[in-house]
């Protein structure tokens, strides 16, 4: 059977490829794909998290033909999902009045925010620019269940996440997420808890240009891995 190969970040350089039309098996599960591209790439998928059609997959995962298979490294942590949530990837700058016209109704008390900005020095070197690179489908679905996760923990909450792509110079910034709630304890509760979310579960890579050269910053995994 045929399948559809994805790379991200890193592999898509080692490889020079975005997308890679595997002959495999049929039945055959994510781990034996996984062996099929090594050996036709020359690259290692050990660490890597899987998502199959979009949505994160374990390696024992079967797949059918036609599969979309998304091999991820760890990561480094627009749509509406509904009314009362906003997530978007965006590679423009993002901006606080936008958050707050979405999030300011008169049913709620409390606004909380997070902005999450490009620091230099890092590690203690001079940052000089990062690239930001997302597998868009599945970060934008990543994003709407940590909103609705959220909501089944704290309540009713208007939730407005937005991150970068693309080059982002030290200072600007590179997520913005904001909570609106009747009260403010939900409300900066539930916006810490959405950034500590997506930190480990959204699909967003970062490559770093400092005195040093450029690199893949380290990421975390927050699903089994190959």
């Amino acid at each position: 059977m045929q399948l559809n190969v994805v790379f991200f970040a890193r592999l898509k350089r080692e490889t020079g490829l975005d997308q890679l039309r595997v002959e495999a098996p049929d039945g055959c599960d994510v781990r034996t794909l996984a062996t099929l591209v090594e050996r036709q790439t020359g690259v290692t998928l050990r660490g890597c998290m899987v998502a199959v059609n979009e949505t994160y997959a374990q390696p024992d995962t079967p797949l059918a033909a036609g599969d979309e298979v998304a091999f991820l490294p760890p990561v480094a942590g627009g749509s509406e999902a509904d009314d009362a949530t906003h997530c978007a990837l965006s590679d423009q700058p993002l901006y606080l009045d936008a958050a707050d016209s979405f999030l300011v109704r008169p049913q709620y008390g409390a606004q909380a925010y997070f902005v999450g900005t490009v620091r230099s020095p890092n590690a203690g070197k001079v940052v000089h620019w990062i690239d930001y690179e997302a597998y868009a489908p599945l970060a934008l679905r990543v994003m709407a269940q940590a909103a609705q996760t959220a909501r089944e923990r704290f309540g009713e909450l208007r939730v407005y996440i937005q991150h970068r792509t693309g080059r982002l110079q030290p200072g600007e910034a590179s997520i913005l997420i904001g909570v609106a709630s009747a009260h403010r304890r939900a409300a900066l509760e539930a916006c810490d808890f959405i950034i500590e979310h997506l930190k480990v579960q959204v699909p967003v890579w970062k490559r770093e240009c400092d005195d040093s050269g450029e690199h893949w910053v380290a990421g975390q995994t927050g699903h089994d891995t190959l």
